[in-house]
C-alpha cells in the first residue's frame, strides 16, 4: 500500500505499445505512397492544429489531438551530470492516430 502512489504514477507514464514517433509516421506515410519527411510532417501537423507551435510546449499535442485520441504524451526522465534529473515529454501517435493520418493524407493526395 505504501508503494501504491508510485505504482499509479508509473502506470500513468505507460504508453500503449502500438504508439509510434512522428518520424516513424512519416516513414509509414512514405510506404503508403505519400512523399513526406519528418520535418515537413511536423510543420503540417503544427499548421493544421494537431501540434502546438510555440513556446515551452512546442510540438506537444493540442487539446484537440488528445481529445481525438490520435496522439499521446510519453513522460520519462533523463539523468544528466550537469542538470541532474530532468523530465522529458515525447509526442507519440496512437494506433488510432496512425490510421487517421494515413487515411487523411491518402484522401488529400487523391483529391490533388
Amino acid at each position: 500500500e505504501a508503494d501504491r502512489s508510485k505504482v499509479v504514477f508509473a502506470e500513468s507514464l505507460e504508453v500503449s505499445s502500438n504508439s509510434i514517433l512522428i518520424g516513424q509516421l512519416a516513414k509509414l506515410l512514405k510506404q503508403n505512397g505519400i512523399n513526406i519527411g519528418q520535418n515537413r510532417l511536423f510543420e503540417i501537423l503544427r499548421k493544421e492544429g494537431y501540434l502546438m507551435s510555440r513556446g515551452e510546449r512546442h510540438n506537444m499535442p493540442t487539446q484537440r489531438s488528445m481529445d481525438m485520441k490520435i496522439m499521446e504524451i510519453k513522460v520519462g526522465t533523463r539523468a544528466s551530470s550537469s542538470e541532474g534529473t530532468k523530465s522529458t515529454h515525447t509526442t507519440k501517435i496512437t494506433g488510432k492516430g496512425q490510421f487517421y493520418f494515413i487515411n487523411k493524407f491518402k484522401s488529400l493526395q487523391q483529391a490533388n
